[in-house]
């Protein structure tokens, strides 16, 4: 047997297998940055109609600053994510945001029903996505 026929007997090995299978699966595995982008831009959307549907109120100066705020801080959030993945520095920003819309719908400033729905499922997705990125 030459060493160029172990070579061949080796890629038919259960090993060799193994690793193409692993490689493929890893390879399919979402990343922290395919997963964040869809959820950032859901809770920039959510945030967007709250904002529209409160623009009546007259909290409506608070909660266009704060989701204008929140929404720039959604793009930091994101270049931070992916130029450093999952960190506990990144989730940290995340959750700030998470506080902050909190404070609009503790202090009452979202009043409307839907608006409310809104936000309540913007700051569901945000502590989602923090948890992800402490872990």
């Amino acid at each position: 047997m030459s060493i160029f026929s172990s070579i061949v007997n080796a890629d038919h090995t259960f090993a060799a297998w193994a690793e193409k299978e692993l490689t493929a699966l890893v390879s399919a595995a979402p990343t922290i940055e395919k997963v964040a982008e869809p959820i950032l831009k859901y809770v920039g959307g959510a945030l967007q109609i709250a904002a529209g549907i409160e623009l009546g109120a007259p909290a409506a100066a608070i909660v266009g600053s704060v989701v204008s705020q929140a929404q720039a801080d959604l793009v930091t959030v994101s270049g931070l994510i992916y130029d450093f993945g999952a960190n506990p520095t990144v989730a940290g920003r995340v959750t700030a945001v998470q506080n902050d819309l909190n404070g609009l719908l503790a202090a009452g400033h979202v009043s409307n029903p839907k608006s409310v729905d809104a936000v309540t499922k913007a700051v569901a997705s945000l502590g989602a996505l923090a948890t992800a990125l402490a872990g």
